[in-house]
Formats: structure tokens, sequence, C-alpha cells
């Protein structure tokens, strides 16, 4: 399945080129105009547009689970840096372990580092 990630602001804008690059749909938040956007609008843009939300702060995942569980899909990128290399490390491990197009994701809750991952469903 195709899923549609929309790459937070505070992740590299080229992450989401990385992603189509992979055959994904991505957008970053910048390019849907939520430059400066707190996490609730992020959130809530995401839920109207079925995207999943792909960050590298777990502010979305207390957002997740205190607010909007099973309402949409965001992965947590837990990076030693926040290069493009240290992004897409991650990105690729999960893409080479299927999970970017698994059913699971939509409504959970995933927490990746670029050699393991968790995933908290509703």
């Amino acid at each position: 399945m195709k899923h549609l990630f929309l790459v937070d602001e505070s992740l590299s804008p080229e992450l989401a080129i990385k992603l189509k690059q992979l055959g994904y749909s991505a957008k970053h938040a910048r390019e849907v105009q939520l430059k400066g956007a707190d996490d609730t609008k992020v959130v809530e843009w995401a839920i109207k547009n079925k995207a999943i939300v792909i960050a590298g702060d777990l502010d979305f995942g207390e957002l997740w689970y205190w607010h909007f569980r099973g309402k949409l899909g965001i992965i947590v990128l837990r990076i030693k840096s926040y290069k493009i290399e240290s992004q897409y490390e991650v990105i690729r491990f999960l893409h080479d372990n299927n999970l970017l197009t698994s059913e699971k994701i939509i409504n959970s809750l995933v927490i990746s580092t670029s050699s393991r991952y968790r995933i908290r469903t509703a």
C-alpha cells in the first residue's frame, strides 16, 4: 500500500526527496504551508490528509499517546545527529524491513533507530 508521508520541519526537506526516490509519496511540512506550525497543527493536517508523520522529536509520540492514539500514524526517528545521512539511515532501515508499506503503521506509533524499531498500536 502507498502511504503519504509528512516529514516534520525538524527534519531535512531532503528526507522527503529521498523518500520519493525510494518510491513513496512524501511531502515536507514546508511544502504544505506548515513551516513554523505547532505540532498539533501538523497532526491535524496529517489526519485530514491521511498522512503518516515522520518526526525527529518525541513530542509527537506524546501527542499520539495522549491525544491522537488510533487517529494517525507517527514515526519518530531516534537519531544521533540531525544530518540528512542519519535521518536517511533510519528511513532506509524501515524501508528494507518493509515497514513503510505495512498496514501496521497507519494508526500506530513507531519509534525507530537505524537498527531497531518498536510499534505501539492503538
